[in-house]
């Protein structure tokens, strides 16, 4: 039976473990720490045409968001777990002035897919011009399905080891073994799957941008509101307030600042929400890129699946499409080349 290590605890490596587990590999995850991945902390909203997002880019998170329903599905039968799932569509708040998140909705309607323009709530402020409704889009509450996740490995026997690997060891475009702080580990075949912190192993540009987020109660929210300043997100028992985006910051903390920001938008988009009470306030680190695509990079006995930026928890079906399909039919994937870390070399 192939051996597979995974590296990297995130929505990416739980779902690559398992997977692949599922596949009939034979799957060892490598964390330094399970609860250090950013997707704990997610919105985790399936948002691509709230996003904006276009292109290549586009194609591969719409393909991804279509599949969600079957890979969450699949992960509540093998963990036995709730996981709490919308896709009944995201409001995208649109603010005074923003032409060109309305140029990209008219775009979208040529292009047949689902939406409608809609006059604001009256719980929503002066200041939003209309709300688009993405019917297709959704939100899934990442803290269980990454509990499901957890649940699933273990439930299919996938080896979990708590470790740091500080080096890996290659020749030609293929990994000889890792170097962790407590042992050495070889196998068939390895994923990395590791997020803001791909740089301690490989040359690549791919650096944290931190994002800070509030929990708060507020009965009165019913669905996911989106805008350029603030993303509220209802949840069983708390509504998410997302999120800064802090380039250059690699400050762990919760910062006063940060909880203003998020407190000020929020209110500014929905004004009633000033009452709501305040729980807590959450960070983490979203894997960017200089190009705010993907890094997927593909050698002789290993896969690497890293860059995510804002759309991890979007992209995970997709990208462990892309895995499987390499691993179990020989398929090379067109996003493999197009994700490419070669673009950033110097012609």
């Amino acid at each position: 039976m192939t051996k597979i290590i995974v590296v990297g605890s995130g929505i990416i490596g739980l779902s690559s473990a398992l997977f692949l587990s599922l596949s009939g590999f034979r799957v060892s995850l490598i964390t330094k720490n399970p609860e250090e991945a950013v997707s704990w902390v997610a919105g985790g909203m399936l948002a691509p045409f709230s996003e904006g997002l276009e292109g290549v880019l586009f194609d591969f998170s719409y393909r991804s968001l279509k599949e969600y329903p079957s890979y969450v599905e699949l992960i509540r039968e093998v963990s036995g777990q709730k996981i709490d799932l919308w896709m009944e569509g995201i409001n995208r708040v649109v603010l005074k002035g923003e032409e060109d998140t309305l140029r990209k909705a008219r775009r979208y309607i040529k292009e047949g897919f689902k939406l409608e323009i809609l006059t604001p709530k009256a719980q929503l402020s002066d200041c939003v011009d209309c709300v688009i409704h993405y019917a297709e889009e959704g939100w899934v509450d990442v803290p269980m399905l990454m509990d499901a996740l957890l649940f699933a490995i273990n439930r299919e026997g996938v080896e979990f080891i708590t470790d740091r690997i500080h080096k890996v060891i290659t020749k030609d475009r293929r990994v000889i073994r890792l170097e962790g702080v407590k042992n050495r580990y070889e196998a068939d075949f390895y994923v990395f799957c590791t997020g803001t912190w791909t740089r301690e192993l490989f040359d690549l540009p791919v650096f944290p941008v931190k994002g800070q987020a509030l929990k708060v109660k507020y009965p009165h929210v019913d669905r996911v509101y989106y805008s350029l300043i603030s993303y509220i997100i209802p949840r069983s028992k708390y509504v998410y307030i997302g999120a800064t985006t802090e380039k250059q910051n690699t400050d762990p903390q919760v910062s006063l600042e940060g909880i203003k920001t998020l407190s000020e938008n929020a209110i500014r988009i929905m004004p009633t929400i000033s009452s709501a009470q305040f729980l807590s306030a959450v960070v983490g680190f979203r894997p960017a890129t200089p190009d705010e695509l993907p890094i997927f990079d593909l050698g002789e006995n290993y896969m690497l699946l890293t860059g995510h930026y804002r759309n991890g928890i979007l992209h995970a079906p997709m990208t462990v499409r892309v895995l499987q399909d390499y691993l179990l039919k020989g398929e090379r994937s067109y996003y493999l080349d197009y994700f490419s870390p070669e673009r950033f070399k110097n012609p």
